[in-house]
């Protein structure tokens, strides 16, 4: 692959200051984005790309899809997705400078793709003796992207270690102060979050940070017509609670995905052999406060990054609601078993029950 190692200088500190500054207009962060896209496409000539012959380009694991290195750039495009999780990779390692004695902090980013876009930024920010980053991805061409983007910005004297893998497979004797690991879709469907999750949780040390902190999926009855004409109108920062406009009703909180919790959903073979094997995320009944016909049911997905740092519903590509469209609508009384699918395109899966 060709790399266009000598495109203009680029300032990454003012990048970083810019980004991490919620008081600026949103437009404008996101304009800063777009000025390092642009030049991270001029050093590497990876262009961010979401049409369908950029995802055809996918790598489809065992435990789901590895979006190909064109595709993984353009998320950096999902603006609000990105500014969160920089502002939450921030926080978590000014927390570990204060809690991790002198020495390099350990940084593992599984997934970073071609301009290591969550954690590029934040190294203008932190001195080499006090990093020590290590960057996973299962595509080569991301990791030489990375290569030239780190002697483009002169970030040699960081330690920067590169490893082409699987991370859902992925060896290594060292344990992490902060695992970074954002391979997912709406739901969790598709990509390995959970399988990335579970794998890399055995590589945190005991009172390190995994980014994000807490993914949780609910099942809500709801207008889903409603609700999604009304959040392609907005912009993702200025959308409000849902709960203050919309009706909807609390069905199941089917799951909490957390580093220090992963362990404790038991996969098992599937009874209908559609999946290799399924997690059993428990059931519920429909009330009858909901009216028969009148409500969808859908998922919502919202991810507590770090500290204070979330995502809620609608907020990006990756909160957006989901519906069951075979369990649409709703019937009083009806009850569902849920479960998660572990597959190749691993997602939620609702049977209804007698």
């Amino acid at each position: 692959m060709r790399l266009g190692v000598r495109a203009p200088s680029f300032d990454l500190l003012a990048l970083a200051d810019t980004l991490l500054n919620s008081q600026l207009r949103f437009d404008h962060r996101c304009g800063a984005l777009d000025d390092f896209a642009e030049h991270c496409a001029a050093v590497s000539t990876i262009t961010p790309d979401r049409t369908f012959s950029a995802w055809a380009e996918d790598s489809v694991l065992a435990s789901g899809v590895a979006i190909n290195p064109a595709a993984a750039a353009y998320c950096l495009k999902d603006y609000q997705r990105t500014l969160q999780f920089i502002a939450g990779i921030q926080a978590a390692l000014c927390d570990l400078e204060r809690r991790v004695p002198p020495g390099p902090i350990r940084v593992l980013y599984a997934g970073c793709g071609p301009f290591a876009t969550l954690l590029m930024p934040l190294l203008a920010k932190w001195s080499a003796s006090r990093v020590e980053c290590h960057l996973l991805d299962i595509h080569a061409q991301s990791l030489c992207s990375v290569q030239a983007l780190v002697a483009n910005f002169e970030l040699g004297p960081i330690s920067l270690n590169y490893h082409c893998a699987d991370a859902t497979h992925w060896q290594t004797e060292l344990t992490f102060d902060l695992i970074i690991a954002e391979t997912m879709q709406k739901a969790l469907e598709q990509e390995p979050q959970l399988a990335v999750t579970a794998h890399l949780s055995n590589l945190l040390k005991p009172q390190g940070i995994f980014i994000p902190e807490q993914i949780t999926l609910t099942l809500w009855a709801a207008h889903w017509d409603q609700e999604q004409r009304y959040s392609q109108q907005q912009c993702p920062a200025d959308l409000p609670p849902l709960v203050e406009e919309f009706e909807r009703h609390y069905l199941h909180c089917a799951l909490e995905l957390r580093a220090d919790t992963v362990q404790s959903l038991q996969p098992r073979p599937d009874p209908r052999a559609i999946a290799v094997s399924i997690i059993d995320l428990g059931q519920f009944t429909v009330p009858d406060t909901i009216p028969t016909g009148q409500f969808d049911l859908i998922v919502g997905t919202t991810l507590h990054i770090y500290a204070g740092v979330h995502l809620y519903e609608y907020d990006c590509d990756l909160t957006r609601s989901y519906k069951f469209y075979e369990c649409s609508p709703l019937a009083t009384g009806q009850t569902f078993r849920v479960y998660y699918e572990l597959t190749a395109y691993p997602r939620l899966r609702i049977d209804t029950l007698p």
